[in-house]
């Protein structure tokens, strides 16, 4: 599955560390399988003068199970 993460900066490595804590559904790393959804998410950012960026990843469905999901 590949998934997309649209923001003004390139993220080859998500690190929740740096996510901040009030966000819609609380602290994380946010993806979605929809292009568009993460285009528009980069229209945010262009109307504040910054560069949007669509990180893409793709994902092992079958890996799941071995997720830490806290």
């Amino acid at each position: 599955m590949i998934l997309y993460h649209g923001s003004f900066v390139i993220v080859d490595n998500p690190d929740l560390k740096h996510s901040r804590e009030n966000l819609d559904f609380g602290k994380g790393f946010y993806l979605t399988p929809i292009y568009e959804q993460a285009k528009n998410w980069c229209e945010r950012f262009k109307r504040r003068g910054k560069d949007g960026i669509i990180s893409c990843y793709e994902f092992n469905e079958s890996e799941y199970e071995y997720l830490e999901i806290i």
